[in-house]
């Protein structure tokens, strides 16, 4: 069994450094809107306002919860159940009920979009 060397200390430390800031930097989001695409509908929610919420799909009905300036799906009638497990991350994608949901981008612009 190796030993771990001080170099390999200093690259675990930034490793953990950078994914701290990574979840800081995705939590700080400067949007205020939901923008939820449901089989070519469109609606919007505000996500200053816990809630819990329904939307029309193809396969029937997805329901996403939006608390604390975050959101997620919380049931969905597909069959895999993977956009349950995405968590609170956007964009949130439910493909086989045709379901997206994304933040409104306001604030910062970045290298592309400038």
């Amino acid at each position: 069994m190796k030993m771990l060397r001080p170099l390999d200390y200093i690259i675990i430390l930034a490793l953990v450094c950078a994914s701290v800031f990574s979840i800081i930097a995705n939590r700080s989001t400067t949007s205020s809107k939901i923008l939820v695409s449901a089989d070519n509908q469109k609606y919007e929610y505000s996500l200053k306002e816990n809630g819990i919420y329904t939307v029309p799909g193809p396969l029937g009905n997805t329901v996403f919860e939006i608390k604390d300036g975050r959101a997620r799906i919380i049931d969905s009638p597909c069959r895999g159940k993977q956009c349950i497990h995405q968590g609170w991350n956007l964009p949130l994608v439910c493909l086989p009920n045709k379901i997206i949901i994304t933040a409104e981008q306001t604030g910062e612009f970045d290298a592309i979009s400038e």
